[in-house]
């Protein structure tokens, strides 16, 4: 599959799915994945699947229902070890946007310790085909922690080959798309780490990577992780390729902004790019023609 010919509604509906993380709200600092919950359920176990073939249930452990019935609002459990890793992860699947600080206070509590970073890498490769939503949940909280180990895991992970085999649906490779949304939230955690070496691999993913969705999510971390300045923009017009410079305008929403407010961005986004505005529809002869009366006409009575 060709994914540098991904159109870009495809893909802004794929780097939607990244959404995952910390009370409605990913960690690892873009805006699209920011105010979009996803849960995530329990993965003490895979279950047993066909080789290539989703799954509708994908992990075993803890179901949702018993995830909800344990879970205590503002208390999230502690994160100094490999085996409280598995059980943090649980507790942030269920909690709810106005708790995100909480669980950032103990993620940077244990953002040093390299047995808990570990334990988050052994976490992602264990489910990333069997839990795509913990997969993202994992990476999120591995970025938050900005810790060296997880740069280098980050870096080597977007550069894993993408599978271009498995399960087709519509001409796209299920397999393939999820694997670019996990790498896409990898290239999240490099953004937000934002030091000179994580931005090089950035930059060289929007100039090279073969996934459009990849790309895309570049471009989306670095302008948030700058502000959505110009001089950021400048600096993406180097890497970015020519057919791609629409996305270094892309409409952000941010959390508590109005409709109006985001309606004004979207008309002047609509204005410079006229090329995404779908055609009016047509109307069809049939029904610009008014209906005719069935059977036999009928003479006018008789006055």
């Amino acid at each position: 599959m060709d994914t540098t010919k991904r159109p870009l509604r495809t893909v802004l509906v794929a780097i939607a799915a990244l959404s995952c993380g910390i009370g409605c709200a990913t960690l690892t600092g873009c805006a699209s994945s920011a105010d979009d919950a996803q849960p995530s359920e329990s993965a003490q176990g895979a279950v047993a699947t066909t080789p290539g073939v989703p799954s509708a249930r994908q992990a075993t452990g803890a179901s949702p229902r018993e995830l909800l019935v344990r879970y205590q609002a503002h208390s999230p459990p502690q994160l100094a070890s490999a085996d409280q890793v598995g059980r943090f992860l649980d507790w942030v699947g269920a909690s709810h946007v106005d708790e995100k600080e909480d669980a950032r206070r103990v993620i940077v509590a244990a953002a040093s310790n390299q047995a808990v970073v570990d334990a988050l890498i052994v976490e992602v490769e264990r489910v990333k085909a069997a839990d795509h939503s913990r997969a993202l949940l994992a990476l999120a909280i591995l970025g938050e922690t900005k810790n060296p180990k997880a740069q280098a895991f980050f870096t080597a992970f977007v550069r894993r080959a993408l599978p271009q085999q498995g399960t087709v649906i519509d001409g796209e490779i299920m397999e393939q798309t999820q694997a670019a949304q996990l790498q896409g939230k990898a290239i999240d955690g490099l953004a937000y780490i934002n030091s000179d070496s994580a931005n090089k691999v950035v930059m060289d993913v929007i100039a090279h990577h073969p996934s459009k969705i990849v790309r895309a999510e570049a471009i989306n971390a670095y302008l948030w992780n700058h502000g959505d300045s110009v001089e950021a923009r400048k600096t993406l017009s180097q890497f970015v390729r020519t057919d791609e410079a629409i996305l270094l305008d892309r409409v952000r929403r941010v959390t508590g902004e109005s409709a109006a407010s985001f309606n004004a961005k979207l008309a002047q986004f609509l204005k410079q790019h006229p090329e995404v505005v779908p055609p009016d529809p047509e109307r069809s002869k049939a029904a610009a023609t008014p209906a005719q009366p069935q059977g036999r006409s009928l003479p006018p009575p008789a006055l």
